[in-house]
C-alpha cells in the first residue's frame, strides 16, 4: 500500500467535529463521501486521525495527519 495525498472538502458539524464531505484523488477526480462511520484519534500522536467512510458503497479509510490528508492505494 502507498499513501496518496488527497484534497478534502470538510465541514464542522453542530458539535464542532470536523467531518470530510468529499475527496479529490491525485488524478483530479472528486468522490463524494456518502457517510462517515466513525473517527479515531491515534494513541501515539493526537494530531493523527482515521476516518472510516463510505464512498460509492465501498467502506474505506481516510487519514488526517495534522493539516494533511491521505488515503491508501492498493
Amino acid at each position: 500500500m502507498r499513501k496518496v495525498p488527497v484534497g478534502v472538502l470538510a465541514q464542522f458539524d453542530a458539535e464542532g467535529r470536523l467531518l470530510p464531505v468529499s475527496v479529490t484523488w491525485e488524478n483530479g477526480r472528486i468522490y463524494n463521501i456518502d457517510r462517515v462511520l466513525g473517527m479515531r484519534v491515534s494513541r501515539v500522536n493526537r494530531d493523527n486521525h482515521r476516518y472510516d467512510v463510505v464512498i460509492h458503497t465501498q467502506q474505506t479509510c481516510l487519514y488526517r495527519a495534522g493539516d494533511h490528508w491521505y488515503m491508501e492505494a492498493k
